[in-house]
This record gives C-alpha cells, sequence and structure tokens, in this order.
C-alpha cells in the first residue's frame, strides 16, 4: 500500500474519531449502532475522549472511556490491543467496563490505527517504552493492565520492567512459542498487499480470515481494514512478538497476573504451557465462539477481565 493511499485511510478514521470526541454515547445515538464505528462507543452513561500522547515511536492514539458515576476504588484498566487491530477493537469493551464504573483507556500500539508508524521495526520493549511514556503522559497511578496476543506480549514486557505501576496484568493469548514455532512464523511471507481488480485483495483476506478465525462478520470486516490500514509494515508488531522471550519474562514476574484463553482463540494451545510454567497465576478458560472474543462477547470478556467470572 502507498503511504499516500494510507494517509488518506488514516484521514478517514480521523474523520469518524474527531466527530464522536468528548461526546456521550448519549448525545450520538449509539444505541442503534449495530456493526462497530471508530468515534462511537456504544451506549451511555459515560464520556469518551480520544487524544495523543508523545513517545519514543511517535504519537500514540488513544481512547478513554469515563463512567459518569466511576467507581473510586477501582483502578483505570488499560486495553492493548493485538495487531494489526486497534482501539476499535475494545469499543464494546470499554462501554461495558464503564457500565461497571471502571474508567478505561484503550491505545493504539505504534504502527497500528491513529498513532504514528515506527520509521524501522520496534522490538516488545521499544513498544513497551512506548505505551509507558503514554501512561506517563496522561498521569495514570495505578492501572490494571490488559492485553490480547501481541498487546498482552507488551503487558508482560510492561510488567516485568515497571511492576509498581500494576496492580494486575491480564493476559489473554499468551504468546509462548517454542523456538521452532517461532522461527517458522519468522519466515512466513508478508500478506500481499497490492491492489487487485474490482477490490479483490479485500476480498482474497476476507476468505483467508474466515477459513483461519472464528467470530462475526463485523470482526472479520474490520480484521481486514485493520491489515490494510496498517500498510506494508504490519509486520512489524508480529516479528517482535516472535523475537521475544516469553518464557524468561513470564518467570520473572512478580505482579498479580490473570491468564484467560478459550477455545477458538488462535492462542488457545499455549494456555497449559503458561500454566505447567507459573502455576501460581489465576488462570480460566471461557466458553466462547470468538477468535476475538472483547470485540465480539465484550460482556462476559469484561466479566473474566474484572474477576466477576469463575474460573
Amino acid at each position: 500500500m502507498s503511504a499516500a493511499v494510507r494517509r488518506i485511510l488514516i484521514g478517514l478514521l480521523a474523520a469518524w474519531v474527531c466527530h464522536a470526541t468528548t461526546a456521550s454515547a448519549s448525545e450520538t445515538g449509539a444505541a442503534a449502532v449495530v456493526h462497530a464505528i471508530p468515534g462511537l462507543v456504544p451506549g451511555e452513561g459515560f464520556g469518551v475522549e480520544r487524544g495523543y500522547a508523545p513517545s519514543p515511536l511517535g504519537q500514540v492514539h488513544y481512547q478513554d472511556v469515563r463512567p459518569t458515576q466511576a467507581d473510586p476504588r477501582q483502578p483505570v484498566y488499560v486495553l492493548l490491543h493485538q495487531v494489526p487491530w486497534f482501539h476499535v477493537y475494545y469499543n464494546r469493551a470499554q462501554a461495558e467496563l464503564a457500565r461497571r464504573g471502571i474508567r478505561s483507556i484503550a491505545f493504539d500500539t505504534p504502527g497500528y490505527g491513529l498513532s504514528a508508524r515506527p520509521r524501522s521495526p520496534p522490538d516488545i520493549a521499544a513498544y513497551a517504552r512506548a505505551i509507558e511514556a503514554a501512561i506517563d503522559h496522561l498521569k495514570l497511578k495505578r492501572i490494571v493492565l490488559v492485553g490480547h496476543h501481541t498487546g498482552a506480549t507488551i503487558g508482560v514486557e510492561i510488567a516485568r520492567t515497571q511492576p509498581r505501576r500494576l496492580a494486575r496484568l491480564v493476559l489473554h493469548g499468551v504468546a509462548l512459542y517454542t523456538p521452532a514455532e517461532a522461527a517458522a512464523r519468522l519466515a512466513a511471507p508478508h500478506w500481499d498487499q497490492n491492489y487487485k481488480a474490482e477490490g479483490a485483495h479485500l476480498g482474497d483476506r476476507w476468505l483467508y480470515l474466515t477459513g483461519r478465525v472464528a467470530g462475526s462478520p463485523d470482526s472479520i470486516q474490520w480484521s481486514v481494514l485493520s491489515l490494510y490500514l496498517a500498510g506494508d509494515t504490519e509486520w512489524y508488531g508480529h516479528h517482535a512478538v516472535f523475537r521475544y522471550d516469553m518464557g524468561g519474562a513470564l518467570a520473572a514476574l512478580r505482579v498479580p497476573v490473570t491468564v484467560l484463553s478459550n477455545d477458538d482463540d488462535l492462542l488457545d494451545f499455549t494456555f497449559e504451557r503458561v500454566r505447567a510454567l507459573r502455576p501460581d497465576f489465576l488462570f480460566n478458560h471461557l466458553s466462547a465462539h470468538s477468535s476475538n472474543m472483547a470485540f465480539d462477547e465484550p460482556v462476559p470478556w469484561v466479566a473474566a477481565v474484572v474477576g466477576d467470572a469463575a474460573p
């Protein structure tokens, strides 16, 4: 994808975001929304603010959802997405957290969504420093850090190096690969983002995902759009994950950790590996039928994240 086309896509998303910035969901008629829309968090009883925080990897975009009546006993929940998704992945989950009186902030990982694009492939430590800088900019003191796949890996690194920031770490889908699995993933070709006649490149990606992941058509739609929005460097985040020493990092953690998974999550096969490595963590295997549970099934997902759902 050319830089010009990527700028157009980012501009369109930014227009949606700016249209709803600082507006409450009730003011925008979100209750009638069926499909996920950037800039529109479904529900009422909360305010939404979007903005940018400086970081070593450029500006980091965030979506801050604050309940009208926040529970002062609750820390702020910081949400980190899998790549190539961005904050829209957590739109419905943030609405559910707000319904419970919990403030949440979803960051766009550098290189994805509306955040700046790194000039070269970062490692997980660099991504973690960028998110830490954004957290500092927003003056967040006590957080629950929640991550899915790539977001979970970045969360592990933050918890390893900055444990005092965290009240708790929640990981859904932990990238605990064997060396052979990581090497095979690093050797796999990048997705061809060249355009095809009549938009066939979009259909190709849709068909690939429907044969690989479970979930709603809306989740497939945003998976496709997220990839093309990220552009030719969409592989940066995954390669950083494949090169990360997850086993060593998990062994070093000294914060409370909850590990989630479900049958259709693409990293469900690592759930028992993590348990074998750290049996002292809290484990909860969920009944869900989506590879993108936070997006498709936010109510039970949030219940598990906040600790309501029994393991």
